[in-house]
Protein backbone atom coordinates (compact mmCIF):
# COMPACT_ATOMS: atom_id res chain seq x y z
CA UNK A 1 0.00 0.00 0.00
CA UNK A 2 1.33 3.26 -1.05
CA UNK A 3 0.77 6.53 1.13
CA UNK A 4 0.01 8.20 -1.55
CA UNK A 5 -2.95 7.17 -1.74
CA UNK A 6 -3.94 7.42 1.74
CA UNK A 7 -6.21 10.44 1.03
CA UNK A 8 -8.59 9.15 -1.08
CA UNK A 9 -11.93 7.48 -0.07
CA UNK A 10 -11.48 4.53 -1.85
CA UNK A 11 -9.34 0.96 -0.99
CA UNK A 12 -6.38 1.18 -2.82
CA UNK A 13 -3.55 -0.98 -3.25
CA UNK A 14 -0.73 -1.43 -5.98
CA UNK A 15 1.29 -4.52 -6.09
CA UNK A 16 3.25 -5.46 -9.14
CA UNK A 17 2.00 -2.89 -11.33
CA UNK A 18 -1.44 -3.74 -10.96
CA UNK A 19 -3.53 -0.70 -8.78
CA UNK A 20 -6.57 -2.44 -7.11
CA UNK A 21 -9.18 0.07 -6.34
CA UNK A 22 -12.11 -0.89 -4.20
CA UNK A 23 -15.43 0.78 -3.48
CA UNK A 24 -15.20 0.65 -0.05
CA UNK A 25 -18.26 3.26 1.17
CA UNK A 26 -20.33 1.80 3.93
CA UNK A 27 -23.42 1.27 2.04
CA UNK A 28 -23.36 -1.97 0.05
CA UNK A 29 -24.97 -0.82 -3.18
CA UNK A 30 -22.61 1.98 -4.07
CA UNK A 31 -24.61 5.13 -4.62
CA UNK A 32 -22.19 7.56 -6.31
CA UNK A 33 -22.47 10.61 -4.56
CA UNK A 34 -20.78 13.88 -5.95
CA UNK A 35 -18.13 13.78 -3.61
CA UNK A 36 -17.49 10.38 -4.11
CA UNK A 37 -17.35 10.77 -8.00
CA UNK A 38 -15.01 13.49 -7.68
CA UNK A 39 -12.90 11.56 -5.81
CA UNK A 40 -12.60 8.54 -8.03
CA UNK A 41 -12.30 11.62 -11.07
CA UNK A 42 -8.62 13.08 -9.16
CA UNK A 43 -7.77 9.00 -8.19
CA UNK A 44 -7.49 8.15 -11.89
CA UNK A 45 -5.60 11.03 -12.88
CA UNK A 46 -3.17 10.38 -10.10
CA UNK A 47 -2.79 7.17 -11.65
CA UNK A 48 -1.60 8.64 -14.50
CA UNK A 49 1.06 10.39 -12.89
CA UNK A 50 2.12 7.29 -11.36
CA UNK A 51 4.65 5.18 -13.22
CA UNK A 52 4.54 2.79 -10.47
CA UNK A 53 1.00 1.89 -11.75
CA UNK A 54 0.69 -0.21 -15.18
CA UNK A 55 -2.83 -0.97 -15.13
CA UNK A 56 -5.85 -0.16 -13.01
CA UNK A 57 -8.99 -2.58 -11.45
CA UNK A 58 -12.31 -0.88 -10.03
CA UNK A 59 -13.86 -3.59 -7.80
CA UNK A 60 -16.96 -3.60 -6.21
CA UNK A 61 -15.35 -5.13 -2.84
CA UNK A 62 -16.83 -8.27 -2.18
CA UNK A 63 -20.40 -8.84 -1.83
CA UNK A 64 -21.32 -5.00 -2.66
CA UNK A 65 -22.81 -3.24 -5.90
CA UNK A 66 -20.89 -1.75 -8.13
CA UNK A 67 -23.06 1.03 -8.10
CA UNK A 68 -26.78 1.85 -8.33
CA UNK A 69 -26.69 5.20 -9.70
CA UNK A 70 -25.98 8.35 -8.58
CA UNK A 71 -26.76 9.26 -5.02
CA UNK A 72 -30.65 9.65 -4.59
CA UNK A 73 -30.25 12.08 -1.42
CA UNK A 74 -28.91 14.29 -3.51
CA UNK A 75 -30.68 14.36 -6.83
CA UNK A 76 -33.84 14.23 -5.26
CA UNK A 77 -33.45 18.00 -3.94
CA UNK A 78 -32.47 19.24 -7.43
CA UNK A 79 -34.92 21.77 -9.01
CA UNK A 80 -33.67 22.04 -12.64
CA UNK A 81 -31.42 24.91 -12.13
CA UNK A 82 -27.98 25.29 -11.96
CA UNK A 83 -26.85 22.49 -9.50
CA UNK A 84 -28.24 20.58 -12.42
CA UNK A 85 -25.42 21.56 -14.14
CA UNK A 86 -22.53 21.10 -11.30
CA UNK A 87 -24.08 17.36 -11.39
CA UNK A 88 -23.52 16.68 -15.02
CA UNK A 89 -19.79 18.66 -15.42
CA UNK A 90 -18.72 15.95 -12.27
CA UNK A 91 -20.24 13.42 -14.13
CA UNK A 92 -18.81 14.21 -17.30
CA UNK A 93 -15.42 14.66 -16.03
CA UNK A 94 -15.33 11.20 -13.98
CA UNK A 95 -16.07 8.95 -17.73
CA UNK A 96 -13.53 11.34 -19.57
CA UNK A 97 -11.30 10.38 -16.68
CA UNK A 98 -11.53 7.10 -16.73
CA UNK A 99 -11.15 7.17 -20.83
CA UNK A 100 -8.27 9.42 -20.73
CA UNK A 101 -6.15 6.83 -18.04
CA UNK A 102 -3.41 5.72 -20.18
CA UNK A 103 -3.37 2.58 -18.61
CA UNK A 104 -5.88 -0.85 -18.83
CA UNK A 105 -8.29 -0.34 -16.70
CA UNK A 106 -10.55 -3.26 -15.77
CA UNK A 107 -13.77 -3.20 -14.21
CA UNK A 108 -14.98 -5.87 -11.97
CA UNK A 109 -18.58 -5.95 -11.77
CA UNK A 110 -20.82 -7.80 -8.47
CA UNK A 111 -24.34 -7.08 -7.62
CA UNK A 112 -26.12 -4.40 -9.28
CA UNK A 113 -24.63 -2.05 -12.29
CA UNK A 114 -27.31 0.93 -12.26
CA UNK A 115 -27.21 4.07 -14.45
CA UNK A 116 -23.93 5.87 -13.01
CA UNK A 117 -22.67 2.73 -12.30
CA UNK A 118 -22.83 1.22 -15.18
CA UNK A 119 -21.94 3.96 -17.34
CA UNK A 120 -18.43 3.75 -15.08
CA UNK A 121 -18.18 0.57 -16.15
CA UNK A 122 -18.73 1.42 -19.82
CA UNK A 123 -15.73 3.42 -19.82
CA UNK A 124 -13.18 0.65 -18.74
CA UNK A 125 -11.24 -1.32 -21.02
CA UNK A 126 -12.81 -5.01 -20.08
CA UNK A 127 -15.38 -5.73 -17.84
CA UNK A 128 -15.38 -8.72 -15.93
CA UNK A 129 -18.70 -9.58 -14.41
CA UNK A 130 -20.12 -11.82 -11.47
CA UNK A 131 -22.32 -14.61 -12.71
CA UNK A 132 -24.85 -12.72 -10.22
CA UNK A 133 -24.02 -9.03 -11.49
CA UNK A 134 -27.19 -7.29 -12.44
CA UNK A 135 -27.10 -4.56 -15.21
CA UNK A 136 -29.97 -1.90 -15.93
CA UNK A 137 -30.22 1.95 -17.29
CA UNK A 138 -33.73 2.65 -15.35
CA UNK A 139 -33.92 6.62 -16.24
CA UNK A 140 -36.61 6.90 -17.81
CA UNK A 141 -38.83 5.10 -15.55
CA UNK A 142 -37.22 6.97 -12.83
CA UNK A 143 -38.24 10.19 -14.65
CA UNK A 144 -35.26 11.31 -15.78
CA UNK A 145 -33.32 11.79 -18.91
CA UNK A 146 -30.77 9.33 -20.16
CA UNK A 147 -28.80 11.26 -22.76
CA UNK A 148 -25.69 9.59 -21.46
CA UNK A 149 -26.74 6.07 -20.57
CA UNK A 150 -28.34 6.39 -24.32
CA UNK A 151 -25.32 7.41 -25.86
CA UNK A 152 -22.70 4.99 -23.83
CA UNK A 153 -24.84 1.80 -24.13
CA UNK A 154 -25.03 2.64 -28.44
CA UNK A 155 -21.20 4.19 -28.32
CA UNK A 156 -20.14 -0.09 -26.03
CA UNK A 157 -23.07 -2.34 -27.16
CA UNK A 158 -24.73 -1.05 -30.52
CA UNK A 159 -27.91 0.89 -31.16
CA UNK A 160 -30.33 -1.78 -30.87
CA UNK A 161 -28.93 -3.21 -27.35
CA UNK A 162 -29.37 0.86 -26.37
CA UNK A 163 -32.79 1.26 -27.45
CA UNK A 164 -34.07 -2.26 -25.67
CA UNK A 165 -32.45 -1.47 -22.22
CA UNK A 166 -33.39 2.27 -22.56
CA UNK A 167 -37.28 1.63 -23.41
CA UNK A 168 -37.87 -1.48 -21.09
CA UNK A 169 -36.13 -0.32 -18.41
CA UNK A 170 -35.05 -4.41 -17.99
CA UNK A 171 -32.48 -5.71 -16.11
CA UNK A 172 -29.75 -7.61 -17.52
CA UNK A 173 -28.49 -10.77 -15.85
CA UNK A 174 -24.36 -11.24 -16.31
CA UNK A 175 -25.38 -13.81 -19.34
CA UNK A 176 -27.43 -11.31 -21.33
CA UNK A 177 -24.95 -9.37 -20.65
CA UNK A 178 -22.27 -10.77 -22.07
CA UNK A 179 -24.28 -11.73 -25.11
CA UNK A 180 -25.17 -8.47 -25.74
CA UNK A 181 -20.93 -7.35 -25.43
CA UNK A 182 -21.67 -4.72 -22.62
CA UNK A 183 -19.66 -8.04 -20.49
CA UNK A 184 -16.31 -9.35 -21.78
CA UNK A 185 -16.17 -12.00 -19.09
CA UNK A 186 -18.18 -13.79 -16.71
CA UNK A 187 -17.13 -15.64 -13.86
CA UNK A 188 -18.25 -17.17 -10.30
CA UNK A 189 -18.77 -14.53 -8.17
CA UNK A 190 -16.75 -15.71 -5.56
CA UNK A 191 -13.92 -15.41 -8.43
CA UNK A 192 -14.37 -12.07 -9.32
CA UNK A 193 -11.32 -10.35 -7.81
CA UNK A 194 -8.99 -13.39 -9.10
CA UNK A 195 -10.08 -12.90 -12.39
CA UNK A 196 -10.02 -9.33 -12.74
CA UNK A 197 -6.20 -9.27 -11.09
CA UNK A 198 -5.07 -11.88 -13.29
CA UNK A 199 -6.70 -9.64 -16.27
CA UNK A 200 -4.94 -6.69 -14.82
CA UNK A 201 -1.31 -8.43 -14.45
CA UNK A 202 -1.66 -9.67 -18.02
CA UNK A 203 -2.89 -6.13 -19.43
CA UNK A 204 0.33 -4.84 -17.03
CA UNK A 205 2.84 -6.26 -19.00
CA UNK A 206 2.05 -4.85 -22.04
CA UNK A 207 4.89 -2.67 -23.48
CA UNK A 208 3.41 0.72 -21.94
CA UNK A 209 4.51 3.09 -25.55
CA UNK A 210 2.54 0.75 -27.43
CA UNK A 211 -0.65 1.16 -25.40
CA UNK A 212 -0.57 4.52 -23.94
CA UNK A 213 -0.34 5.82 -27.82
CA UNK A 214 -3.50 3.48 -28.59
CA UNK A 215 -5.75 4.14 -26.21
CA UNK A 216 -6.35 8.15 -27.24
CA UNK A 217 -6.49 7.02 -30.38
CA UNK A 218 -9.62 4.58 -29.76
CA UNK A 219 -11.18 6.86 -27.12
CA UNK A 220 -11.28 9.98 -28.88
CA UNK A 221 -14.58 9.57 -30.37
CA UNK A 222 -15.88 8.55 -27.77
CA UNK A 223 -14.70 11.58 -25.51
CA UNK A 224 -15.64 14.09 -28.28
CA UNK A 225 -19.18 12.48 -27.98
CA UNK A 226 -19.02 12.77 -24.06
CA UNK A 227 -18.23 16.48 -24.31
CA UNK A 228 -21.30 16.86 -26.63
CA UNK A 229 -23.57 15.17 -24.31
CA UNK A 230 -22.04 16.93 -21.52
CA UNK A 231 -24.50 20.43 -22.98
CA UNK A 232 -27.36 17.82 -24.11
CA UNK A 233 -26.86 16.18 -21.07
CA UNK A 234 -27.67 19.92 -18.86
CA UNK A 235 -30.23 21.21 -20.99
CA UNK A 236 -32.08 17.50 -20.80
CA UNK A 237 -31.84 16.77 -17.35
CA UNK A 238 -32.72 20.65 -16.45
CA UNK A 239 -35.93 19.87 -18.16
CA UNK A 240 -36.88 16.61 -16.34
CA UNK A 241 -36.04 17.72 -12.91
CA UNK A 242 -38.20 20.85 -13.22
CA UNK A 243 -40.51 18.86 -13.94
CA UNK A 244 -40.56 17.33 -10.77
CA UNK A 245 -41.53 13.76 -11.22
CA UNK A 246 -37.86 12.05 -11.02
CA UNK A 247 -38.19 13.99 -7.05
CA UNK A 248 -41.12 11.87 -6.67
CA UNK A 249 -39.64 8.36 -7.02
CA UNK A 250 -35.93 8.95 -6.24
CA UNK A 251 -37.70 9.73 -2.59
CA UNK A 252 -39.91 6.19 -3.03
CA UNK A 253 -36.61 4.64 -3.50
CA UNK A 254 -34.88 6.09 -0.09
CA UNK A 255 -37.71 5.13 1.56
CA UNK A 256 -38.40 1.80 0.47
CA UNK A 257 -33.84 1.33 0.90
CA UNK A 258 -34.41 0.02 -2.68
CA UNK A 259 -31.32 0.05 -5.29
CA UNK A 260 -32.29 2.78 -7.78
CA UNK A 261 -34.32 1.71 -10.69
CA UNK A 262 -35.49 -1.75 -8.23
CA UNK A 263 -39.02 0.19 -7.19
CA UNK A 264 -41.31 0.33 -10.36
Amino acid sequence: MSDRYDTFDFGVAVTDGVALVEFDDTHRHNPWSMPRMDGLTRLLREFSRDEQVRSVVLFSGVGRSFGVGGSFHETAKFTGGEEVDAWIDQVTDLYVAALQLDRPLIAAIDGYAIGIGLQIALCADYRVGSSRCVLKMPEFELGIACTFGGFMLETVAGRAVAQKMLMTCDEWDALQSERDNLLHEVVPAEALRDAALRRARQAAAFTPAGFRKTKPYLNSNYIEGLERTRVAGKLAHRAAFAAGEAQQKMNRVIGTNAPAGAVR
